[in-house]
């Protein structure tokens, strides 16, 4: 994975650190085609109605339907974090669909490549555990695709599991990248490549 992504990542797309109605510097593009410029608060990995929007800090907020919004860009001191709304698969059967919730875009193509990502805090309400873990759920999807696939969960445990399991049946049309992933020749690590070499593969199918 690209070094900036992870720092991104670690830094900026934590559940703890933008909980609440915070706002931050954000450009919000409208479906209709208009675009907002101020400050919005950090919505990633949830399905709330509505997004707050302010147009300058000491404004008061407005809420604007998420359904209206195409993608809202925040700018964290330059890194730049795009997210989207889509629906996406549930749990390791990847059969139910739900949502829609907010994913940030990791990389865009034919199949476009989106993550969550969560931090839990350990107290008495997590068996004494003390500290805190992050985790991050892949998700893909081409254009028409009803909803993403979750195709990699990253945390502190065997974090190419699902990745060897999952993305070799969502890259089956591309047989010999399916089976280097199988084969661990590509492990979750290189999640970027392997878009990048999907994505080659398929526009040359075009």
């Amino acid at each position: 994975m690209k070094k900036g992504i992870l720092f991104i990542l670690m830094l900026v797309l934590s559940v703890n650190l933008f909980a609440g109605k915070n706002y931050y510097k954000a450009e919000l593009l409208l479906k209709s085609g208009d675009v907002k410029q101020g400050y919005a608060n950090w919505v990633a990995g949830n399905n709330d109605e509505f997004v707050y929007y302010k147009g300058a800090k000491k404004e008061k907020a407005q809420k604007i339907e998420a359904v209206k919004i195409d993608k809202i860009i925040f700018d964290f001191d330059g890194d730049k974090v795009e997210l989207k709304q889509l629906k996406v698969y549930k749990g390791w059967s990847q059969k139910k669909i739900k949502g829609p919730i907010w994913l940030e875009t990791v990389q865009e193509g034919i199949v476009t490549l989106f993550v969550v990502t969560s931090e839990l805090q350990g107290g008495k309400d997590f068996g004494g555990f003390r500290g805190s873990a992050t985790f991050h759920d892949y998700y893909c999807i081409r254009e028409g695709e009803p909803a993403a696939k979750w195709i990699s969960a990253v945390s502190t445990g065997n974090n190419n599991q699902m990745f060897r399991a999952k993305a070799p049946l969502y890259f089956a049309d591309y047989p010999e990248l399916a089976k280097k992933i199988k084969d661990k020749e590509y492990r979750w690590k290189d999640l970027t490549t392997v878009i990048d070499l999907y994505n080659n593969w398929a526009s040359d199918k075009l």
